[in-house]
């Protein structure tokens, strides 16, 4: 069997608080985010014993983990009211530029639209993740609590 080549891309480094791996996994037809805190982070939050992971999901969410959608409504309102109403040859450009946050947003900046990060808007793919992180911390302290019995 062929070993999968995945697109793999990190934020943070081996010596950061943090280092996320993103990449598509082609056996589960996901993509996979994999957060990987390290310890001074942990610590710095106060999380030092197994029993102190049941606060992870405060910590973990939203500042470092959050998907976000564009607001294309709000971005085409402030365009015609920057320009006096003509916006569609700049939304069309934005969405051309759209394959990613950080290149739709790099763009805006270049067009003098600053401040991109206020078209951000949570996704509602958030709710989903929020609700599993509380899950596994309450199946953790579960399986905590069931091993030092």
């Amino acid at each position: 069997m062929q070993k999968e080549k995945t697109n793999v891309r990190y934020y943070g480094t081996r010596k950061s608080e943090k280092l996320v791996r993103c990449y598509h996994k082609g056996q589960v037809k996901a993509y996979r985010v994999e957060l990987e805190l390290h310890s001074g982070l942990l610590r710095d939050h106060g999380i030092v014993t197994l029993d102190d992971f049941i606060s992870l999901p405060h910590l973990v969410y939203p500042k470092h983990v959050q998907f976000v959608d564009f607001d294309w409504n709000r971005l085409e309102r402030y365009l015609i009211k920057k320009n006096g109403g003509h916006s569609s040859a700049q939304i069309a450009a934005a969405h051309a530029h759209a394959t990613s946050i950080s290149r739709l947003q790099r763009h805006l900046r270049q067009n003098d639209v600053f401040n991109p990060n206020r078209f951000l808007k949570p996704s509602g793919l958030n709710e989903k993740i929020v609700r599993a992180l509380y899950r596994w911390a309450r199946t953790f302290q579960e399986g905590v609590r069931g091993s030092s019995r």
